[in-house]
């Protein structure tokens, strides 16, 4: 058996999660000991551990892994539900910091993301995106942690990466560099609107206020991320969940007319077209979440979902394909 075999029962998990729905029996039986091994190895691959745990949970006992795996994936769920806490513990004491220094910033991604989970301490874990939106304040949040001595990453073009502890966190100057242009001046546009009123949304980690993007354009910013990294390395199925969680919560407050306008001024409205349908046909995700008219369907979606399940978390595990 390859990896090809295990993406229907892999698949399968993560939807009757996604939509809440018991798990079809049939495909789970008389599965050898030596199929789920794979299963859970290459749930690793994606980082979906926890979330595929989560699905074997509505299994009966009866058609479950054999109990030395199902420890080991129990251990694995363990290590995500703490690093998301201590996420979240560090990412609140970040903002109590900040917010006595005068450095406001809005949390992108990641534990925003989480909320939309069913069990949000079951999303990957990553690192603490954090955009300084007002001029100056990138730069007095580095030199903060200058002065601090964490462990500085290079600088890139769009933020500094540091760690904190076990925490890494990236603070960003920029929320995206698409290295396009025109895009990234349009994008740029958008983020200054939004920021200029400080038309920001705030959530709740831990108690503790955050300011994250407003859900429109948060909407269009998971999208452009997602897809940026497409391109460029791959995703794994953390960011199709990530897009797919946040869609399903809140596409009833986005405007689907002004959406696709904006998604057609970036160039972007097709490969939604294309993401969407893929996660239709594979995942059975209801078309309905998406704030956009679908189009028809192209095998496109199928080379999407091909690659994305082939090449892992970020792409790291392609089997011998360049980019």
């Amino acid at each position: 058996m390859n990896k090809s075999d295990i993406y229907p029962l892999f698949l399968e998990l993560l939807a009757s999660v996604i939509l809440n729905r018991p798990v079809r029996e049939s495909l789970f039986e008389n599965i050898h000991e030596e199929t789920w091994r794979l299963l859970m190895r290459y749930a690793g691959m994606q980082r979906m551990n926890a979330m595929v745990a989560d699905g074997i949970a509505k299994l009966p006992a009866k058609y479950v892994p054999p109990r030395s795996l199902a420890a080991s994936l129990l251990l694995q769920v363990a290590k995500t539900e703490e690093a998301n806490r201590e996420l979240n513990l560090t990412l609140a004491e970040i903002v109590q910091e900040h917010e006595a220094e005068n450095l406001p910033f809005v949390l992108l991604k990641g534990q925003g993301n989480a909320l939309y989970y069913p069990n949000p301490l079951h999303r990957a874990p990553g690192d603490l995106d954090l955009f300084f939106y007002r001029q100056g304040d990138y730069d007095r949040a580095k030199k903060r942690v200058i002065e601090k001595g964490y462990p500085l990453e290079e600088e890139s073009i769009k933020h500094q990466g540091y760690n904190r502890g076990t925490v890494h966190i990236e603070n960003h100057k920029t929320i995206e560099v698409i290295h396009l242009k025109q895009i990234d001046k349009k994008l740029q546009q958008k983020v200054k609107e939004i920021t200029d009123k400080e038309n920001f949304e705030i959530i709740r980690i831990n108690e503790t206020p955050i300011r994250v993007l407003p859900a429109e354009f948060n909407a269009l910013y998971l999208f452009i991320h997602l897809f940026h990294h497409f391109i460029e390395f791959g995703v794994g199925m953390r960011q199709i969940c990530d897009w797919i969680f946040f869609l399903s919560a809140r596409h009833t407050e986005i405007d689907k007319k002004k959406f696709m306008e904006t998604a057609e001024e970036f160039n972007l409205l097709n490969p939604m077209r294309v993401f969407a349908h893929a996660a239709v046909k594979y995942m059975e995700i209801p078309p309905e979440i998406f704030p956009f008219e679908p189009g028809e369907y192209t095998p496109n979606s199928d080379l999407v979902m091909n690659d994305i399940l082939d090449g892992g978390h970020f792409g790291f595990y392609r089997s011998g394909k360049k980019r």
